[in-house]
């Protein structure tokens, strides 16, 4: 009897034994290291603008995250930044294509448009879009054409307004009075 417990003993100890080798392994074994994670954003004003293709972003900043050893970004096919931390790049107006390279992977964004951050737009800018092109036109220069606009409208609408009730009257008059002639 002695015998038979000594090896459900033994077979218990060894079964409880090999579990813990197991736990204690198993997370070395199954652990990975996180995927590398890179997006990028815009922002104007509370509003943000995720970088993406065939896209429109306000904004002055270019803000990437990332938590990737390092991320290199091309713009428009040339060498753009380097980062190794989370940055926030001053980017210009205007289409643009991106390549993000990290960890042997490259991410393209394509017809990616910036356009100003919003405050400023509004108080300096009004846009005037054309197949494939952007103009930034001063907000004085719009105003002084919309002002010569209506001014000429009003001319053209007063001479026409003016002609019409002159003939009016003029054929009411002939119709229905009388001229006496006197000799």
């Amino acid at each position: 009897m002695r015998r038979k417990q000594t090896k459900r003993h033994r077979v218990f100890n060894q079964g409880f034994w090999f579990l813990i080798v197991v736990a204690l392994l198993s997370p070395l074994t199954s652990a990975h290291a996180a995927p590398c994670l890179v997006y990028a954003y815009t922002e104007s004003g509370t509003h943000q603008f995720l970088l993406d293709n065939n896209t429109s972003n306000f904004g002055d900043n270019l803000t990437v995250i990332h938590n990737c050893e390092e991320v290199r970004i091309d713009m428009d096919g040339q060498f753009f930044a380097l980062i190794e931390t989370n940055a926030v790049i001053p980017i210009g107006p205007g289409l643009h294509s991106f390549n993000f390279s990290f960890d042997n992977q490259t991410k393209r964004f394509d017809n990616v448009m910036f356009y100003p951050d919003y405050l400023n737009w509004e108080a300096n800018y009004e846009f005037i879009t054309k197949p494939d092109l952007v103009e930034l036109v001063d907000k004085d220069q719009v105003d002084s054409t919309a002002n010569w606009a209506v001014f000429f409208g009003i001319g053209i609408t007063w001479i026409l307004c003016v002609y019409v009730y002159w003939n009016l009257i003029n054929s009411f008059t002939q119709r229905n009075f009388i001229e006496e002639v006197i000799q």
